[in-house]
């Protein structure tokens, strides 16, 4: 056995093998140390942590020989199957033996030298790496395989044959990374029964480095190319595909209509022939990571999950996700260590999300229905609507082996009721740092002014992984027990509240607290209607659009409005300097109605060639959205005195900002509250802010600037908002004169910044906004209890919520009734009027 780091010949060839493939290896290294006297042979098993003890003549290791940290290892061997991890391994094995050696050869097991090719080693050594192309000429459209006119693709070198130099580091190491990273890599489910050779990483290295190529005709001989070859003169074979099982076939990668077939050529046959029997095994040995400690297979499901698990860990550690607070901060078990695989088993076992527990679902299932195609399409909807899924588990998956016993679904457990007891469940993103956490927070804090008993549902699953969750989390957080939830998402999104949190809503009274930023509530979101009591709306502007669409479907649900507070931060102190403009604007909430492109506009207009000016633009998320934040950063880019900030602010840092700022300047073109308009506003800051929806609720002349607007449509390109929605078009020249305005009488701005934070302290308090929350949930509570005082069953909501959809059937049959009866004459014509007074007095009922 080779020592680490020391010892081997100049010149090495390496593979990377199973215990299940050492007779390939065997085959492979005898033949290759028949034709290169002086060379070296190392084979890597890749599932044994040491070299066995049936030395195949060569120098044999296990990977307890590798310089690689055990664990990451063994995660590795989780991910994929042996062919993927031994393609992940093999830089690796090269990059250590380089330490020793001036070149080292990376072979395919399945590569079977013909004849000397010594000097591709000097080649290596002295130019760094060699590749072969797989083809040489384009393949005919004969419609025979390997063909692209048949489906079966080719990458341009041959994977099975990659000489390197010591002076390659680089290369080795890019090698490694676009191996690993295709290991971890789960591919969306295809409809096709075609798998394309893929070896991108290895075609774009002619890009990235300098190879050198070796196009003679002697290289790379298999049954890709060898309809344009000479058996005779070929320098090795890649046997790529070979079974000695089927020995008819040169290849079963490519069984259907092969260009080149073994009946058609004597010489190949031969060569063939004696490699098939040299190869068979009489106990080939099971590839060790395939099983279990319960002997359970690894299937790729299992691998599927644990890959994608460990892909958003190592995403999250890296910083370019957020870690979800409360979660699981940790890789996912693998299943190959000291300690067995109970741990593995258990992780698989159990659910990924609340939405998956709610359903009786678990990881192992839930990856099962991410790859199937057929599941995708029959249960398009497994965490919402699950029975058929679990019972499909129950049958089919446990038949086709795919779903152990200890993975089945399980029935969801029935939610717990409410305690019939005045309070609160508040469910939303509490802790996240958008716009609708922070009117969660806001709720919240106004919940406890008003002394109403509340525990905090936070959810945080559903934010996916363009919101940061860095707020603390209340500290009331709890499981659901009063009888009225407030639901403090969007719309779209309270049924999968619903469904994350089923005690939420079960036998409960409840509120939704939406918000919505255009005139027209979209169509898409009315299925939130039927799931809620009634609405809270951030603004009245958000409420006359909610409270339409709710009018139009004759949802019954009432919608109101919520008297947002503002918190009172206090008045920062001033500091001299500069006439200084603030706006601050997340990308997730869109450029398109944040618009920061109009503020750097009117303020390069208004002030050309001053320097006693200063605009401070604060702007998140827009790595995200590379596009609107490419065309922010090119506006701003040529003018010294913008300052763009795009990272989030501590308080302190926050605060420095305010105490600057002359001017809050939002030439929004929809806002459904405008909480940062009203933030400026409380400290004592003037705004300039476009006078349309919400923010004119809380702007006018006394306080700020409000600016004038044309609607316009919103067009493609900003969703969630629908392109034939309408909202504001600011006037730019307004704005200007608005800015020059504050810059030139200082004393002015002052006194409306003033004004603006008395505004709001008499209009938005804490303690108003309570008294109506308060006055709003005992209402709500007594219509849970019931009509009648003594009552404690929770049914008046929840009878409403049917009532609404049998009143809304029942419309629906008196239309098709109506347009039926207007063609109808005689006896049909009074049947159906007698069975429409029916439907009538139905619906009074």
């Amino acid at each position: 056995m080779a020592d680490r780091g020391g010892g081997l010949a100049p010149h090495v060839a390496a593979t990377a093998v199973t215990l299940g493939q050492l007779p390939l290896a065997r085959v492979a290294a005898d033949a290759y140390l028949r034709h290169h006297p002086g060379h070296e042979f190392v084979v890597l098993v890749i599932d044994s942590p040491r070299a066995p003890l049936d030395d195949i003549g060569t120098q044999v290791v296990g990977y307890d020989w590798l310089d690689v940290d055990r664990t990451e290892y063994l995660r590795l061997a989780t991910c994929g199957s042996a062919e993927r991890f031994a393609a992940a391994v093999l830089p690796i094995l090269v990059r250590q033996l380089l330490a020793s050696s001036a070149s080292v050869l990376a072979l395919a097991p399945q590569v079977l030298t013909l004849r000397p090719f010594g000097e591709v080693a000097e080649l290596a050594e002295d130019r760094g790496i060699v590749l072969v192309p797989m083809v040489l000429r384009p393949l005919p459209d004969d419609g025979l395989n390997p063909g692209s006119s048949v489906g079966t693709e080719l990458a341009g070198f041959d994977p099975g044959f990659v000489a390197v130099g010591r002076g390659a580091a680089a290369f080795v190491a890019f090698w490694a990374r676009r191996t690993r990273e295709a290991l971890l890599a789960s591919p969306f489910p295809s409809l096709s029964s075609v798998s394309p050779i893929s070896r991108s990483w290895l075609d774009e290295v002619p890009g990235l480095f300098e190879p050198v190529v070796l196009r003679d005709p002697a290289f790379g001989a298999a049954y890709w190319n060898l309809h344009e070859r000479s058996i005779s003169e070929a320098r090795y074979l890649h046997l790529a595909g070979y079974r000695a099982d089927q020995p008819w076939l040169l290849s079963t990668d490519c069984a259907d209509r092969p260009r080149v077939s073994l009946s058609r050529d004597a010489r190949l046959r031969a060569i063939v022939d004696e490699y098939g029997a040299r190869i068979k095994a009489t106990d080939e040995e099971p590839y060790r990571f395939s099983v279990l400690a319960d002997g359970t297979t690894v299937t790729s499901v299992m691998r599927r999950a644990f890959r994608d698990a460990l892909r958003e860990w190592e995403r999250a550690s890296a910083g370019l996700v957020p870690l979800q607070q409360g979660g699981n901060d940790g890789p996912p078990p693998h299943p190959f260590g000291d300690g067995g695989s109970a741990e593995f088993v258990e992780w698989l076992a159990a659910p990924g999300s609340p939405l998956e527990a709610g359903a009786g679902l678990n990881r192992l299932v839930v990856a099962l229905w991410s790859e199937r195609t057929d599941l995708l399409v029959t249960f398009p909807r497994p965490c919402y609507d699950g029975a058929g899924f679990r019972a499909w588990c129950r049958l089919h998956g446990t038949a086709e082996g795919l779903v152990p016993d200890w993975a089945l679904p399980v029935e969801p457990a029935e939610p717990a009721g409410p305690v019939d007891e005045f309070g609160v469940n508040l469910a939303g993103y509490l802790t996240a740092e958008f716009g609708l956490g922070e009117m969660g927070r806001v709720l919240h804090a106004t919940l406890r002014a008003a002394q109403v008993p509340t525990v905090a549902v936070v959810e945080e699953k559903s934010l996916s992984t363009l919101v940061r969750t860095q707020a603390d989390a209340p500290d009331n957080r709890a499981a659901p027990r009063f009888p009225i939830s407030v639901l403090a998402v969007n719309a779209d999104y309270t049924e999968l509240l619903l469904t994350s949190h089923p005690e939420i809503g079960k036998d409960r009274y409840r509120i939704g607290f939406w918000a919505w930023e255009l005139e027209d509530f979209p169509e898409r979101f009315d299925v939130g209607f039927g799931l809620v009591d009634e609405v809270w709306a951030n603004s009245d502007f958000a409420r006359d659009a909610i409270a339409q669409r709710s009018i139009s479907l004759d949802a019954t649900v009432p919608v109101k409005t919520f008297p947002v507070p503002v918190l009172d931060p206090g008045v920062p102190e001033r500091v001299d300097g500069p006439a200084t403009f603030l706006f601050a604007f997340d990308f997730n909430s869109t450029g398109g109605r944040k618009n920061p492109w109009d503020v750097v506009t009117a303020f390069q207009r208004a002030f050309p060639g001053r320097d006693d000016v200063r605009l401070v633009i604060k702007a998140n998320n827009g790595h995200l959205h590379s596009g609107p934040a490419e065309r922010l950063r090119y506006l701003v880019e040529a003018d010294q005195r913008i300052e763009l900030i795009e990272r989030y602010l501590s308080t302190a840092e926050l605060s420095g900002l305010y105490a600057r700022c002359a001017a809050y300047v939002s030439l929004h073109r929809s806002e459904g509250f405008g909480l940062t308009v009203a933030e400026a506003m409380i400290r004592g800051i003037p705004v300039i802010s476009t006078d349309y929806s919400a923010t004119r609720e809380f702007v006018d002349e006394r306080v700020g600037w409000p600016i004038p607007y044309t609607l316009v449509e919103v067009g493609p390109g900003w969703p969630p908002y629908q392109p034939d929605g309408r909202w504001a078009q600011p006037d730019v020249d307004a704005a200007v004169a608005a800015m020059r305005a504050v810059a030139d009488d200082p004393a002015e701005a002052r006194r409306r910044g003033t004004a603006a934070r008395e505004h709001l302290l008499r209009t938005r308090s804490v303690d108003a906004a309570a008294r109506w929350v308060r006055e709003q949930l005992d209402a709500a509570y007594a219509s849970w209890r019931g009509p009648a005082p003594t009552s404690r069953l929770p049914l008046g909501p929840a009878l409403r919520r049917v009532a609404r959809r049998a009143i809304a059937h029942n419309d629906a049959l008196l239309s098709r009734l109506d347009s039926r009866m207007a063609a109808s004459e005689g006896d049909d014509a009074e049947r159906l009027t007698a069975f429409r007074r029916a439907l009538e007095r139905r619906g009074e009922t």
